[in-house]
Order: structure tokens, then sequence, then C-alpha cells
């Protein structure tokens, strides 16, 4: 009974998104650069800003970032395990890290958090009392990949092709590090920055998140070369989905054990929710503007996604029977 519930409520309303977006590039044939330039320049550092500036974050938050970084540090190590067995060179190996790494959060993420809170048994009296605080761990995984992802991931993508010191250059003109350095020296300030003339547009901005990120992943899966039997692109996507899960779901209750409390039933959600979520399209779209294994990198994209509507459903399902 929860399960379908699960399906119909939470995945049916994202993957409908992403075929809607699958469809328009297949009949007008939709510029994904385009799109991911106004999500760079637009939607993305709007998002970060509104959230950073209006989110009371709570002590533990400081737990969460921590368990964030060895999360990606133990991703990190993986790929490079998957790396020597597999003998790839340097391009492959920065890709298999990127996707490896970096999960879908900021528009995937934060849609299912959405969606699986505003739904039973998180429902009280026909109020969603436990958003607040899901909304306030999931905007701390977005900002913590973010960053990395358009600073590590970004920097990984280019040294597969370009110098460190080019891929730098690349790095340093990315906004999001600019919008949250401004968002939280305003805060520090005690600047009023919805008294702003640009408070409207980055708050309008960025409620855009959710439909603008999932058509752009159904025109970019539309315009794969699709490979049914790559081996190394189904090795990266079975980790990725069924096997890093379980990694952070370990991680929950060591944690849990050692420090009470790191973890709430909340937090513990949002965190696998974090675990499951397939791989960010944004490393694909680095690997192309790189020319680092595109195809790959773009293929992983494609296969997590497809196959999250499987996993994710199970990984939430499993959410509710140990966390609820």
């Amino acid at each position: 009974m929860v399960f379908w519930f699960i399906v119909e409520h939470t995945m049916l309303p994202i993957f409908l998104l992403v075929l809607i977006g699958f469809f328009l590039d297949r009949k007008f044939g939709i510029d994904v650069k385009t799109l991911s330039k106004f999500m760079f320049y637009l939607v993305i550092p709007s998002f970060i800003f509104t959230n950073v500036y209006t989110t009371d974050f709570p002590p533990t938050s400081t737990s969460m970032i921590a368990a964030l970084f060895i999360f990606m540090v133990i991703c990190f190590l993986l790929a490079n395990g998957i790396s020597k067995l597999r003998h790839y060179d340097p391009g492959m190996l920065q890709s298999c890290r990127n996707a490896l790494m970096f999960n879908n959060t900021g528009n995937l993420g934060v849609a299912l958090i959405i969606l699986v809170f505003s739904h039973a048994p998180f429902v009280v009296n026909g109020q969603t009392p436990y958003l607040a605080e899901a909304m306030v761990v999931q905007i701390i995984i977005f900002i913590v990949q973010s960053v990395a992802l358009n600073t590590l991931g970004l920097y990984q993508a280019g040294r597969g092709r370009l110098s460190a010191h080019d891929t730098l250059r690349v790095m340093f003109r990315m906004p999001m590090i600019y919008v949250l350095a401004a968002a939280l020296l305003i805060r520090y300030i005690g600047w009023d920055a919805k008294e702003f003339f640009f408070w409207p547009i980055a708050e309008m901005s960025g409620k855009a998140l959710l439909p603008v990120a999932m058509v752009s992943i159904g025109a970019q899966l539309s315009q794969t070369k699709i490979e049914w039997f790559n081996r190394e692109v189904w090795i990266v996507s079975l980790l990725k989905l069924f096997v890093l899960p379980l990694i952070g779901l370990s991680m929950i209750y060591i944690a849990n054990a050692l420090i009470p409390g790191t973890f709430t039933a909340v937090s513990s959600t949002v965190f696998l929710i974090y675990c499951a979520i397939p791989t960010a399209v944004n490393t694909a779209l680095f690997a192309m503007e790189f020319g680092n294994n595109p195809d790959y990198a773009t293929q992983i994209v494609m296969n997590t996604t497809a196959l999250s509507a499987v996993s994710l459903t199970f990984y939430i399902f499993l959410g509710h029977i140990l966390f609820v």
C-alpha cells in the first residue's frame, strides 16, 4: 500500500516531467546547452541565494555536512578502485569519480523531499510539520553538493583534458560560489535582502528549478546515444543506485551508535534518499563541455535516472519502514 502510494504521488510526477522533456526534444529539438546555461546562471544561483538567506540552520548542520563529505570521500575511493581494476585512463577516471560522487540532488532531490514529506505518513491533521526540517536538511545537502560539483566536479571533468590552471579559470567563472558567499555575507551583516529590487526576481527564478531541471534531463536523455550493453556504464550505474545507498544507511546507524541523535528520523530519511539519487546531470554537461568521455558520462546519467524509478521507490519505502 505505502509502496504504490510512493510510486503514484512521488515518482510519477517526477518522471512525467522527464518524459515531457524527452518528447519536447523529439518534437522541437531543444538546445540543452542553452537550458544548462539558463540553469547555471539564473535558476540555480537564485535557488541557492534565496534558500541560504532564508533558512535557519540548526546546530546539527555540522554533523550533516561532515556526513556528506565522508560519503563523497567513500565514492571518490570507490571510483579509484574501479579505475585500477578496469584500467581506466586519466580522463575516464575523472568521469567515473564525478558519476559516483555527485547526485541530482538540486532538482530531483528537492522535488522528492517536497513530495515525500507532503504526503502520509508525514501529514498530521492536514498539515506538513516535518517538511520544514526535511527541507533544511535537503538545502544543506544541495549547497554542499552544488559547491563541490561546481568546483571539484568541474575541476575533475576539466583535468581529463585541460591543465590545472585552465580548469581553475573556468571554475571561477561559475556564479554559484559568489552567490553563496553573497548570501552568507548579507546574512552576517544583517541587511534585509527582501527589500532589494532583485529579491522578487531571485524568488521567482528559484521556483523554476524543478520543472526546468526535469525537462532538461528529459531533453538530454533524448539526445543520448544509447549503448545498452556498455559494461563500464552498468558497473557504475549498479554501484550508484544499489550499493551506495546501503553504505549511506550504514553511516546513519554508525553515526547514531557513536553519537546518539546525530540523525533524526527525518534527517535519516532525507540522507538515505540523497544516497539513492541518480548521477547529476551537470556531470554529463561538464563532460560535453570539455570533451571528456561525454557518451560515457551521459549514458550513466540516463541509466541511473531510468533505474532510479525502481531503486528510489525501494529506498523511500525502506526509509518509511526503518525511520518512521
